[in-house]
């Protein structure tokens, strides 16, 4: 309760601030630039399916359907607070500008080679006395990366504090997945088990948006937007590689949504 009340009075105190601000003041105009935090869920840029990526050839001669990539999809698991990239914007015009956006993570997972146990350490053949081996940990490379391309047409409203804007923007996205094996021990028979080839699979993305948004300046230079696809379409396709040498196993889909993805927009204009 006393962080609800901290909140509220900060809140407030900024509303105070920027009505005590020139209204000429407030609002984007021609030669500036804006950069901002976006908050939500503005885009699924990671569809590869590490089980999919994994399979070998050996276990099967036949291996199952890829399941296809869905890039553009609704998410109803992620928290407003979870940032999903940065945005900068240079205003050509009162009410016109172009916009770029993006976002990546890179994550390494180095592989751990097996260690053998060894049965009966004290030599006194003492039945259950062993100290335990550990299996090969595999390693896992993962890169992601988005990206998108626009112009936003800002509406003229009455509101010096209120500003409204549509835009079009081309999106494109890219992931890709590598799981390689260490030292994978010694069988039964005391001969080293045969290492895997690395598995590799890649995703990416293209397509187009109409975007619809609004963005409000608590003060100079200070705003909160909200902003959401009003229309959305995405080309998706994956490839898999199980195995070095083969020829990868591929998936694709279409993609259209209506009214998708919104995002919080905290930034900062100057």
């Amino acid at each position: 309760m006393r962080n609800i009340i901290s909140g509220g009075l900060l809140l407030a105190a900024a509303l105070m601030l920027g009505s005590s601000l020139k209204a000429q003041s407030l609002g984007p105009k021609a030669g500036d630039v804006s950069v901002a935090v976006k908050l939500g869920r503005g885009i699924s840029f990671y569809d590869l399916n590490a089980y999919e990526v994994n399979r070998n050839a050996s276990y099967s001669n036949t291996l199952p359907a890829l399941a296809a990539p869905n890039a553009a999809s609704y998410s109803t698991s992620n928290s407003a607070t979870n940032m999903v990239g940065v945005e900068l914007k240079y205003h050509l015009a009162d009410n016109l500008a172009v916009r770029l956006g993006g976002g990546g993570a890179l994550q390494s997972t180095p592989a751990k080679d097996a260690l053998s146990g060894v049965e009966d350490p004290s030599g006194e053949n003492y039945p259950g006395t062993v100290i335990p081996g550990y299996e090969m940990q595999e390693g896992v490379n993962v890169r992601q990366a988005y990206g998108d391309l626009g112009v936003d047409y800002y509406i003229s409203t009455g509101s010096p504090r209120l500003h409204p804007f549509a835009g079009v923007q081309a999106n494109v996205s890219y992931a890709s997945i590598e799981i390689y094996d260490g030292f994978r021990g010694l069988d039964t028979n005391g001969e080293v088990i045969p290492t895997l080839d690395t598995r590799k699979g890649e995703t990416y993305a293209l397509g187009g948006s109409l975007t619809a948004g609004v963005d409000y300046y608590l003060a100079e230079g200070f705003f909160l937007g909200l902003e959401f696809k009003a229309f959305n379409y995405m080309y998706a396709a994956k490839k898999v590689y199980p195995q070095t040498g083969m020829a990868p196993q591929t998936a694709d889909n279409h993609n259209l949504l209506f009214l998708s993805q919104p995002v919080l927009r905290l930034g900062f204009s100057f």
